[in-house]
């Protein structure tokens, strides 16, 4: 209330200037300005009135998991794998304190958000040593979407050591729908893990062995996929992001609406019934329950043309014409690897 207080007596003062021999006219552009101040003020104070102030605390520490029989050494947030979801609106203030309980060093980083400059040049550059924390922010949450956050310390281990989760940005003007799901993918090297692979965990030569692919914290297999129930004719969101190394294709034969990529709008969404998710992707897909029943979302990797020989080519670590040919077969089987389902629309009748 000063502000405007302020301004109202700057605009008083005028008559008084008036009476000094100050031009009419100059004085009246003085008071236009002035409004115009006053009315900016106004605004941005209503606006920053409505914005909430959203604080998170993401604990550190050392875990284990299982994935198809293989054990993995892994941190977690909270004592989960992946970590908890983040839900903000957008226009929502952000602080996030990492608490680093775990044996070794981290950061955070914010993937696909526009943070302000000092969390982007200073503070995902500042590492948390064990035993310690920090707080991240402030900063406006947006653009609104499917983002991801993650260690930013030795990226490629610690992301393949399960340090992710979703960060979802709800727009003020979100639709609505009658169900959503949050489907992170990644991809796991079992060789590593065990010290059968010369570049260890994470490596980006290692990814032609990567046997292992999770959604969320479930491993492929074929045999479990992932069920998701709704009635006739709901409408279904489902939000997607990839946060391994290899591309992860799914396939869902009755069709599927991308609406948004990497948080943004697609201004003429159209139906398809497959979508690749490459490494750092996020996609919002809309789906429409049709006729009672199942049907299968099928999950398959398919590298790039030559992608597995560029890799061989670039590898100087190991020469052996045995380690050759396995990289080979890793290339040739990735890129023919079978369609495995890996989620289950299950739609019963409406009023059941």
């Amino acid at each position: 209330m000063s502000l405007i207080s302020d301004c109202g007596f700057w605009i008083e003062d005028l008559k008084d200037r008036v009476a000094a021999g100050f031009s009419l006219r100059y004085l009246e552009g003085l008071k236009v300005v002035a409004l115009s101040f006053l009315v900016f003020f106004i605004l941005l104070f209503a606006g920053q009135s409505h914005a909430e102030t959203k604080e998170f605390v993401l604990t550190v520490t050392d875990g284990e998991i299982e994935l198809n029989g293989a054990k993995f050494m892994v941190w977690k947030f909270n004592n989960m794998f992946p970590g908890p979801e983040i839900r903000v609106k957008e226009g929502d203030v952000v602080k996030i304190k990492l608490k680093n309980m775990s044996s070794a060093k981290h950061g955070l980083f914010f993937h696909g958000l526009k943070v302000n400059s000092r969390v982007a040049l200073q503070e995902q550059e500042i590492f948390v040593d064990p035993g310690y924390e920090y707080t991240y922010g402030e900063f406006v949450a947006g653009p609104p979407g499917t983002h991801l956050y993650h260690c930013y310390w030795n990226m490629a281990e610690h992301l393949s050591r399960g340090l992710y989760g979703a960060f979802i940005v709800e727009a003020k003007d979100e639709p609505k729908f009658d169900k959503e799901f949050v489907y992170i993918l990644s991809d796991w090297n079992s060789k590593s893990e065990k010290g059968d692979d010369t570049h260890g965990v994470g490596h980006p030569r290692a990814i032609l062995d990567n046997d292992i692919t999770t959604i969320n914290d479930r491993a492929v297999t074929g045999n479990n996929p992932i069920v998701m129930e709704a009635k006739e004719g709901e409408r279904i969101k489902l939000r997607l992001g990839n946060i391994g190394q290899l591309p992860h294709t799914l396939r869902f034969a009755d069709g599927f609406l991308v609406t948004h990529e990497d948080g943004y709008r697609i201004s003429e969404p159209k139906t398809q019934d497959s979508i690749a998710i490459y490494p750092g992707k996020r996609y919002d897909i809309a789906i429409t329950a049709g006729k009672p029943g199942k049907r299968n979302f099928y999950h398959s990797i398919k590298m790039p043309p030559g992608a597995g020989e560029k890799l061989m080519a670039e590898d100087k670590q190991n020469t052996s014409n045995e380690r050759k040919q396995d990289h080979s077969k890793a290339s040739t089987d990735k890129k023919a690897i079978n369609e495995l389902p890996v989620l289950v629309l299950d739609v019963i009748r409406g009023g059941q």
